[in-house]
């Protein structure tokens, strides 16, 4: 299983492994440079809960109208043009978040974030699933937690450069120009010819077993985006922490998440996907409720760090499955998986923030907890 720079002779493929690596971890520097300007945005625009969830709607529905053109666009132009192009628009748009003047301009800006974040979502989902299927092994695990290393990265840094007195606007632009230095790596990507073979229809209804896969997909990463838009928010205004000190609840997060991801291929080999997507969702549940239940800082923090510990591995089992699903060509099935996940990740911080507005943040998050614990008994979806 190749892990870090791995044990199998992957060497023919050493460049494509290495660039698809970069634009994981490219991608997790711009989710989380996203998500360290949502509460900087709240504070900025005196928003609350309520207001603030129906402005990240504007990135759901970017993502949403994206996502039906995304898996055409891969198969006329391949998934590494569709790559770099998603790369340069986050290098672009971070920083014009972040100088935003008014909170319509943010909204508009975030609408085309959220269109960007499909694109390279999508993409560099089908350039991982291309390297599976060359080397027959198991690799989603290990790139999925390169995204978690992006976030965890500019969780600590954004920590660090507030605590120096740099602002939110400077830190953007940072992470936007390191954004732009890793798609020095685009050049060796797989070309199109090299992409998974492409069904002969441009839109194809998804069967029963994308479905089931997708919807896995979509609790998974509603949770991951009601943790990168929300923990913040939760232990900051409902903890009583600093601004510095409530973004480490992210930091846990992507700590776990990539720690869980790096060995998550040999785990899944060894006990198999179910398993583990059973033990994941205990993990997770269990975070949830330290967090919700003990009022304190610091359990918060360790709460979040178990979720991002449960659900670590669960997108990368249900990627792999789609690029295997029975009767559906990759290029339809995994962007329909890809696609649902990221409504999760996008429409689910807006509902939690319509929910915490109404009921509290702690019931909303608790409300989370809860699907977790439903898509544990779907588990065998994710196959051996």
């Amino acid at each position: 299983m190749d892990q870090l720079a791995g044990r199998l002779d992957y060497s023919g493929l050493a460049p494509q492994l290495r660039a698809v690596r970069c634009f994981y971890f490219m991608a997790g520097i711009g989710m989380a440079a996203w998500a360290i300007l949502v509460p900087y945005s709240k504070i900025r625009f005196g928003l609350d809960d309520g207001t603030l969830g129906l402005i990240l709607l504007a990135g759901g529905g970017g993502g949403v109208i994206a996502l039906p053109f995304c898996g055409p666009a891969i198969v006329r132009f391949g998934s590494r043009a569709v790559l770099i192009c998603g790369g340069v628009g986050f290098g672009i748009i971070l920083p014009l978040m972040g100088i935003a003047p008014t909170v319509f301009a943010f909204t508009a800006l975030l609408f085309v974030f959220g269109m960007i974040f499909a694109a390279v979502d999508v993409a560099m989902n089908a350039q991982a699933a291309v390297i599976e299927a060359r080397t027959g092994a198991r690799h989603m695990s290990f790139f999925h937690a390169l995204f978690s290393i992006g976030g965890l990265a500019v969780a600590l840094a954004t920590s660090f450069l507030l605590r120096l007195g740099l602002s939110n606007p400077v830190c953007a632009a940072v992470y936007g120009a390191a954004v732009l230095l890793l798609l020095t790596q685009g050049r060796f990507l797989f070309l199109r010819h090299d992409d998974l073979p492409a069904a002969g229809r441009k839109f194809a209804r998804p069967n029963r077993a994308t479905l089931v896969l997708g919807l896995c997909c979509l609790a998974c990463f509603l949770t991951e985006g009601a943790v990168t838009d929300w923990s913040t928010i939760f232990l900051r205004f409902s903890r009583g922490l600093t601004l510095s000190e409530a973004s480490l609840g992210f930091a846990a997060f992507s700590v776990a998440m990539a720690a869980a991801r790096l060995g998550g291929d040999r785990i899944a080999t060894r006990l198999g996907g179910p398993m583990v997507m059973r033990l994941g969702c205990g993990l997770a549940v269990a975070g949830f409720a330290l967090a919700i239940l003990l009022p304190f800082g610091v359990t918060g923090i360790i709460g979040f760090g178990l979720v991002g510990l449960g659900i670590g591995n669960i997108a990368p089992l249900v990627f792999s499955a789609a690029a295997q699903v029975p009767g559906m060509a990759a290029s339809h099935s995994v962007p329909a998986v890809v696609g649902l996940g990221y409504v999760g990740f996008l429409l689910g911080p807006v509902v939690i923030g319509q929910i915490a507005h109404a009921a509290g943040l702690n019931v909303a998050l608790g409300m989370d907890a809860l699907l977790v614990f439903a898509i544990g008994f779907a588990a065998g979806a994710v196959g051996r």
